[in-house]
């Protein structure tokens, strides 16, 4: 009774002003050494110093964290390291980082990666990852992302829920390089995983409130702890709220276009019912509702006409749109992760999940003020995951993971496109409706042999057979189209005129790959690691989601990449400055690409999914983070990336092409300097993010249009955090010169270049509270 009064009292406190003491590990996070494990058994099975007294790591912490950069803690190996310890290429991000620094999507972290890019090309979801030049432009929705993202230990295959909103996070880390042995399938360019807070046995929690340009409304909030007195039960539950007008003006609707409103929900239950098990519960869910995609159209026609006369507007912001564009998405799943410390030797890890997703989209596929085209898309997914991991304790000389995972998906996919009569070109109608089923069971088993105290090397097997089946139809309006009822004009029962069978697919692939990894590393020094990587990494084989001609029906093989890879750890100077390094070769194979291929019923090339060629990628990457006085903390990284296709099946000419969306350089620098005053603290920072020539396509590089010369973009931010540091006002900017740069531009459509735009600048303020 007391603990339930001790968590509404301090609920309490932080509503009036009030202050609950916390220990400090509490206010930063992952980023403290010693900070206590949701995971009480496993931690007692892998790390003695969870029998220090409380106090005393909250004391030493704190001190970590005034002297030097203190440890990041990961679990890049499916174990707790430190990253410093752990011979892979990635880079973790705690939950303070992520909101001193106001990051909100998923696509921000980009900005604290090297060789990283994530535009978000439709509203706030689906990013479009390309990391060290790997990544997908399927537009379907079967596309398959190459870099595995991970919500809490759970693989989320569609794209569409990987555009999580970023709130009351442990950690965001990004493993780079093929990831096929513990992480398993489409990781061939690495992965991401994301991490909430945990519940705890003490009281935590926080508030905060947020205001900015065009209407920008924030507000999150956490709060959790113990349930009864024995320390058996936590609970934390985390909300979040934003809504936005949009960035830019409609012309046709005299207003504003699209906007925001984005919701999620999180609740997480632990239990320790013994020393050695435990249970965490995680229910969640996210409602988001855009305004579709705001194309711009720069006309390709004499005066910036497109092929109907129209003229654009000179301003990026400003478009033409008249059909009804508009973006939801609901998500929604649940997980049982448990943790059975079986015996001294070994613990057993279950992780059961179920993750659900709906979008219902429509937009305007003219760009322009005429009612030409139309797109609308319908999709649902429904996927179950369990996968099981024995392990032994990471402190013996042999130490080993061995596991299994199991996957199935039920997909659903309606999408039409459509113009109505009326309009300067002639009325059609098409249709693709599909449903893909997709199961997959991985085996695994990775081991790590400490030969001497300075010298161990990690090799790592899998083993996955996936079975995919896809029941595809399409349909076309035929002779002259009409409807019956143009409001609804995307349901085949409103078109008047007859429909044809113009696709089909009724086709199952089973595809079996077996990845791998072998590490040696070396102990140069107390301070200064070194690391060989060899890997395998394969994306699965998949369909063409956008067919609805039978010339566009097309079967992919899987992608496979092969990484060479050595990198170098140090710490330097009492741990006052860190700094990695990697270098890196791909040979990257059967590489899907949508692109032109042959009309196997004759005719021009159509425009589809194949398995294009070859290609390899060479790379550096440089990551330096810094602290030369208490009150400065100093982060830098270079990626430096060299791609080419070596081979390019049906486009000769894309031979010696770069990869869609690899710069060949990317630079990441920020700050931060505290300042101790009499009344709190004042805290400055800001960082700057430059971006070399990025192309839009890998096979037309020639066309000015489809790429996007170097930029670079700058943000920043003060802040004022009271002498007991439970409020914190903080003031950004984004985007601090309002540089104009394009996110994506495609082909002309209509005689014009469809644009998307990157955001222009923004200012804001938050208030937080802590408890």
């Amino acid at each position: 009774m007391f603990r339930k009064k001790l968590i509404v009292t301090a609920l309490g406190g932080l509503l009036t002003g009030g202050t609950v003491s916390l220990p400090a590990w509490a206010e930063d996070g992952a980023a403290a050494a010693g900070a206590p494990d949701a995971k009480p058994a496993r931690q007692a099975a892998d790390d003695a110093a969870a029998a220090a007294p409380k106090a005393a790591r909250a004391k030493h912490a704190a001190a970590a964290r005034e002297t030097n950069l203190g440890t990041v803690t990961v679990t890049a190996r499916r174990r707790k390291e430190s990253i410093q310890d752990v011979p892979v290429a990635v880079s973790a991000l705690s939950g303070d980082t992520i909101r001193n620094n106001e990051l909100r999507v998923i696509n921000d972290v980009t900005k604290y990666v090297p060789n990283f890019t994530g535009q978000s090309t439709e509203g706030r979801e689906r990013p479009r990852w390309f990391l060290r030049g790997v990544g997908s432009n399927d537009p379907s929705d079967l596309s398959l992302s190459p870099i595995g993202v991970y919500f809490d230990d759970v693989y989320i295959n569609s794209v569409f829920g990987q555009g999580f909103p970023l709130f009351d996070l442990d950690r965001v880390e990004v493993l780079r390089g093929p990831q096929g042995t513990l992480w398993g399938k489409n990781t061939v360019g690495g992965a991401l995983s994301i991490t909430s807070q945990k519940p705890t046995f003490d009281v935590s929690g926080y508030g905060k409130l947020g205001f900015g340009q065009y209407n920008s409304r924030l507000a999150e909030a956490a709060i959790g702890g113990p349930i009864g007195q024995n320390d058996v039960l936590a609970a934390r539950v985390s909300v979040y709220h934003e809504n936005a007008d949009s960035f830019f003006t409609n012309t046709v609707q005299q207003g504003r276009f699209g906007g925001f409103h984005d919701n999620a929900v999180r609740f997480q239950v632990l239990a320790v019912p013994t020393s050695d098990t435990d249970f965490l519960f995680n229910i969640h869910g996210r409602n988001y509702t855009g305004g579709g995609d705001a194309w711009h159209a720069e006309g390709a026609g004499p005066g910036g006409t497109n092929q109907f006369g129209f003229v654009g507007s000179s301003d990026p912001y400003t478009v033409s749109l008249n059909a009804p564009s508009s973006d939801h998405i609901s998500t929604w799943g649940t997980s049982l992760t448990a943790h059975w410390r079986i015996n001294p030797a070994v613990t057993l890890t279950s992780i059961t999940a179920f993750e659900g997703l709906h979008r219902w989209y429509q937009d305007d596929e003219d760009y322009s003020a005429y009612d030409a085209a139309r797109s609308h898309d319908s999709l649902s997914s429904r996927q179950f995951s369990q996968e099981f991991r024995l392990e032994s304790p990471q402190s013996d000389r042999l130490s080993w993971i061995v596991g299994t995972h199991l996957f199935t998906e039920q997909l659903a996919e309606q999408g039409a496109g459509g113009g109505l009569p009326g309009s300067p070109s002639p009325a059609f109608y098409h249709l693709t409706d599909l449903t893909q089923h997709t199961q997959s069971a991985a085996i695994f088993g990775s081991v790590k042999y400490r030969f001497t105290d300075r010298f161990n090397v990690t090799g790592g097997l899998r083993y996955t057979i996936e079975r995919k089946n896809i029941n595809l139809t399409g349909l076309q309006g035929t002779g002259n189209v009409t409807f019956s009822d143009p409001n609804s004009w995307w349901d085949p029962s409103s078109v008047s005129s007859p429909l044809a069978v113009s696709a089909r697919q009724n086709q199952t692939n089973t595809w079996r790959a077996p990845t791998w990894d072998l590490t040696p590393e070396y102990a140069l020094s107390d301070n200064v690691r070194a690391y060989f990587r060899y890997a395998r990494g394969f994306r699965s084989g998949g369909y063409n989601g956008n067919a609805y001609t039978q010339s566009t029906v097309s079967t992919v093989s899987p992608e496979y990449l092969t990484d060479y890879e050595a990198g170098i750890k140090s710490e330097w100077f009492d741990k006052r400055l860190i700094v990695n390094a990697s270098v890196f070769h791909y040979d990257y194979r059967d590489i899907q690409v949508f692109a032109l291929a042959p009309n196997p019923l004759g005719g021009p090339p159509v425009s589809t999914l194949s398995n294009a060629g070859q290609g390899r990628a060479d790379g550096f990457e440089l990551e330096l983070k810094a602290q030369p006085v208490n009150s400065l903390y100093l982060f830098a990284n270079l990626g430096m990336l060299n791609t080419r296709y070596t081979e390019f099946r049906y486009v000769p000419t894309a031979v010696g092409n770069s990869f869609a969306r690899s710069p060949h350089t990317t630079i990441n620098a920020g700050f931060d300097y505290r300042v101790p005053v009499s009344f709190g603290t004042l805290t400055a920072g800001g960082d700057a993010n430059y971006r070399s020539r990025e192309y839009f396509s890998a096979t037309r590089q020639t066309i000015p249009q489809l790429w996007q010369g170097g930029y670079t973009v700058l943000n920043a931010h003060v802040s004022y955090t009271t002498p007991n540091q439970k409020y914190i006002v903080t003031g950004y900017v984004t985007n601090l010169t309002n540089k104009v740069y394009k996110k994506l531009e495609l082909l002309p459509s209509y005689g014009a270049y469809p644009v998307l735009y990157g955001d222009p600048r923004t200012v804001g303020i938050t208030l937080t509270a802590k408890i």
